[in-house]
């Protein structure tokens, strides 16, 4: 199937026809919780993105969810090899190994082969990233879009302040693309 895909891509790209992923129809896996290397288990090794996010209200805690865990996302990332990428999080040395092992940080996958799609599923999900952030705060970061790389990561500074001294109106973020 990936295969007619491809063709279809190069058939198009001949023509003058720039094929684009829409970011709103990748199949994500379940979240799975992200405590040890072994929660890693079943991550396939392809090409494909990765979300990290951190559990802010366990489930049955609180009616505004309807009993359901509510999760922040901090992290979207792309690798050439998910399984490689994500185990990697868990290296001694790794700035999120003490986090991850807290136990409140689950992680779900979506496999996209072809790099362009890749990296154009990755930019969008980090400039909706960066979007739900600035609104559910009120600080605007400087989140560059760059170049898809493994370690592309849009996160806000937790010392930022806003620049402006009067009060603004907190909008509710975004809602997810759907699907995610």
């Amino acid at each position: 199937m990936e295969g007619i895909t491809r063709l279809v891509t190069e058939s198009m790209a001949r023509h003058g026809f720039e094929g684009s992923i829409d970011h709103r129809r990748l199949r994500w896996s379940p979240w799975f919780r992200c405590e040890s290397s072994f929660n890693l288990l079943l991550v396939p090794t392809r090409s494909g993105l990765f979300a990290l996010a951190e559990e802010l209200i366990p489930p049955g805690e609180t009616a505004v969810a309807g009993g359901k865990r509510m999760l922040a996302i901090f992290q979207i990332a792309e690798a050439e090899e998910l399984g490689v990428a994500m185990s990697r999080l868990f290296a001694p040395s790794h700035p999120l190994k003490a986090r991850l092992e807290s136990g409140s940080i689950f992680a779900r996958f979506t496999i996209i082969e072809d790099k362009v799609q890749r990296q154009t599923a990755h930019a969008a999900l980090l400039r909706w990233l960066a979007t739900s952030a600035e609104a559910a705060s009120g600080v605007t970061s400087d989140v560059a879009v760059a170049p898809a790389s493994t370690q592309s990561v849009a996160q806000l500074d937790e010392g930022q302040k806003p620049v402006r001294e009067h009060h603004q109106e907190v909008h509710p973020p975004p809602l997810f693309p759907s699907g995610f």
